[in-house]
């Protein structure tokens, strides 16, 4: 009896064995990279899937603020602030910008009241009267605060948040 639970441990454990395949430790044992721990770059032939991106990396912080400003200047908004525009612009303000500058845009968004300094107010006049181009850049590009969003919002989408930041914030 003990013979035969001893031999079928052994075919068992042999059996294991001989089924594991060179690959089969491939997930655990592959190259990775950790959180923050390298910057990921693409390729420079490399075509972002929603088109060419309408506004570049700033270099420094002299390049954040003039290209911003160049942005408004030479950025047009092609989507008419049009209610269609405005409650889509409203569902991504919701998923993305909402946690920082809050439902009322004025910054106290669940996790903007840790930051110091708070996120912007977005319903200032300092924001209101800026160009839409000029906020798509920060939007796309971010500020010296702001992280960029040019990575996890389309660029449709960031004109729409724009429409909705001057049609909807702009007026509480």
């Amino acid at each position: 009896m003990v013979r035969t639970y001893v031999s079928f441990g052994l075919a068992v454990f042999l059996l294991n064995t001989a089924s594991a395949n060179p690959w089969s430790e491939d997930m655990r044992d592959q190259p990775s990279v950790k959180p923050q721990e390298t910057q990921v770059t693409t390729a420079p032939a490399a075509v972002p899937a929603g088109g060419k991106e309408l506004v570049q990396k700033p270099t420094d912080l002299t390049n954040l603020v003039n290209s911003r400003l160049a942005a408004g200047a030479d950025l047009e908004n092609p989507h008419p602030r049009t209610p269609e525009s405005v409650n889509r612009g409203k569902q991504v303000y919701d998923l993305h910008c909402l946690v920082c500058h809050g439902s009322d845009g004025h910054g106290g968004g669940a996790v903007g009241k840790k930051f110091v300094p708070p996120p912007m107010d977005l319903t200032l006049q300092y924001v209101q009267i800026q160009p839409d181009g000029q906020l798509f850049f920060t939007i796309s590009r971010g500020s010296i605060a702001m992280p960029y969003y040019r990575d996890v919002i389309t660029q449709e989408d960031r004109w729409h948040i724009v429409n909705y930041i001057k049609n909807v914030l702009g007026q509480q």
